[in-house]
């Protein structure tokens, strides 16, 4: 009787590694790339997963106001900082002002 509760306890071991790492695999299949767009008088993003648009950002997050990127470049750094955290399996690619500041963005 013990033998068998532990065969059924390694096959649902078994079974939940699987899927979890199927799930990972298909996780990690997509791509995510990024496009810097114009913005009323200044630059935002878009994150793309497959050839579906995941996030739109016209202004600089995690401040206060509406204020666009000044540049393409600005707006592109941010982006690739979005898809660095997407890619790390955040749940929600989160900016903060120290991110802002660690670019160099001007506020």
């Amino acid at each position: 009787m013990i033998k068998k509760n532990w065969i059924y306890l390694l096959f649902g071991f078994s079974v939940i590694v699987y899927f979890t790492s199927a799930y990972i695999s298909w996780k990690n299949s997509y791509d995510i790339e990024s496009k810097v767009i114009k913005s009323g008088s200044g630059w935002g993003y878009e994150i793309y997963v497959g050839k579906k648009i995941l996030i739109t950002q016209r202004v600089i997050p995690a401040i206060a106001g509406t204020k666009q990127f000044v540049s393409e470049e600005q707006a592109n750094k941010v982006a690739e900082l979005v898809i660095s955290k997407l890619k790390q399996k955040h749940a929600r690619p989160t900016l903060t002002i120290h991110d802002l500041d660690s670019l160099g963005i001007t506020k």
